[in-house]
């Protein structure tokens, strides 16, 4: 055999028996989510710069459960709202099954139990009002909000009620404590967001008088911008928590009830 004809042969023999190059698999990305809240303890805030609270360690735990990485920020209610609604957040913590929130948000399960309640002054004669004995009283709550929305149809079944809407429920309890809604007049909160004010102002002068309503809270995500099989993935990991009793575990950790 010629020498080039070798050199041939056995240079065809190498390539054949080569390894084919494999192309570089791609960087894959995890899944990153960006929720929002407003300030809402005891449910959710901020203690030491970070958030706080039953809602973030359960989507904290949903996005371990899921490989996401998540950040939770809190910002003003409008804002909040704003920037999930607008494409800058997946979602939203946490909200109320309400018509107008089913129009921007797929909404997770129920996750937590908690209730509207009334608070008035301590000398106050209520005791479990009914609309009717709130006949002229002045109603008052956050808002706007659900909060606002559950005061606001009080007031329209209570004869002559007026409502009020203040910028955050400690602005309506200390004016009910300073009497400056008068001597009729009550405040609709949270029941526990009212124990933990409470807490923090002191609850000289105020008394709980009586639930208006039980409600539940969920976790908004995003309809506008959000795809869809990674609203499901996020909502599967939520669902799977309340099975599993984790989203009720995380809620006794904080004195409330979570959904089981």
């Amino acid at each position: 055999m010629a020498l080039h004809r070798w050199i041939r042969w056995a240079g065809a023999i190498l390539i054949a028996s080569a390894p084919m190059a494999t192309p570089a698999a791609p960087d894959t990305q995890p899944l990153q989510l960006r929720f929002v809240a407003q300030p809402w303890p005891p449910f959710i805030h901020e203690e030491n710069g970070k958030p706080a609270g039953p809602f973030a360690d359960i989507v904290q735990a949903a996005c371990e459960a899921i490989r996401a990485q998540c950040t939770i920020e809190i910002f003003p209610w409008r804002r909040a709202l704003q920037m999930t609604t607008e494409g800058e957040a997946d979602g939203l913590l946490a909200i109320l099954d309400l018509p107008e929130r089913k129009q921007l948000f797929h909404l997770s399960p129920p996750l937590i139990h908690t209730a509207y309640v009334l608070y008035a002054q301590q000398d106050s004669t209520l005791r479990d009002p009914t609309p009717a004995m709130l006949a002229g009283y002045t109603v008052a709550a956050f808002g706007p909000s659900g909060t606002s929305s559950v005061a606001a149809k009080l007031a329209r079944e209570a004869p002559n009620a007026r409502l009020t809407v203040e910028i955050d429920n400690a602005t309506a309890l200390r004016k009910l404590r300073m009497g400056r809604y008068g001597s009729k007049a009550v405040v609709v909160l949270n029941a526990d967001l009212g124990i933990w004010l409470m807490r923090q102002e002191g609850d000289a002068g105020l008394r709980q008088v009586g639930e208006v309503q039980k409600i539940t809270y969920h976790i908004g995500m995003a309809r506008k911008h959000l795809p869809p099989a990674v609203k499901d993935r996020f909502i599967a990991a939520l669902e799977e928590m309340v099975r599993n009793g984790t989203v009720r575990d995380i809620a006794a950790r904080y004195g409330m009830r979570g959904v089981q």
